[in-house]
């Protein structure tokens, strides 16, 4: 069997939250679900980063180990990288990335359904849950159901829509 790579970690990451996320809102549990649909977005579009734009894990330049998180060279000063942080940073990420040639059609795809993200914070899991309100986890739940089937279709194409 292949060993898998981070795109592949990245993609079944995606799948694994978004059921998990899907398990608990029908259960009522909004404030889980809606971190998990966040984790499930952000995996899914690291992972249409790796295997569709010049975004890499490898290691940076005068390191040895792999990176723990995708970065590029930033298209207008190559002495910094964008990191791709968590799915509400990506939003600003992704589109620094699309001044490239590789990054302007990910960002296409991508931008609507990740503004969904804009006030999600993974530091979210500390609060009492107040701030997880029907209808803001029902559209991170839709925004996510589009990025994952980007990305699935994505794969099974080869190429980005």
């Amino acid at each position: 069997m292949p060993e898998l790579t981070q795109e592949d970690h990245f993609a079944s990451a995606a799948d694994r939250h978004f059921r998990d996320a899907d398990y608990l809102h029908t259960d009522g549990r909004l404030p889980a679900a809606d971190h998990l649909y966040g984790f499930a977005a952000e995996c899914a579009s690291k992972s249409l980063l790796l295997r569709f734009t010049d975004v890499t894990m490898a290691p940076r330049p005068g390191e040895d180990k792999p990176s723990s998180k995708p970065w590029a060279d930033h298209p207008d000063d190559p002495d910094q990288v964008i990191e791709f942080g968590h799915v509400n940073e990506l939003i600003r990420e992704i589109k620094l990335l699309s001044h490239g040639r590789t990054g302007a059609p990910l960002h296409a795809a991508l931008d609507s359904d990740l503004r969904a993200f804009r006030r999600w914070r993974v530091s979210h899991r500390y609060l009492d849950g107040g701030y997880a309100q029907a209808q803001v986890v029902e559209r991170r739940r839709d925004a996510a159901r589009n990025i994952l089937s980007l990305h699935e279709q994505a794969r099974l194409n080869g190429r980005l829509p």
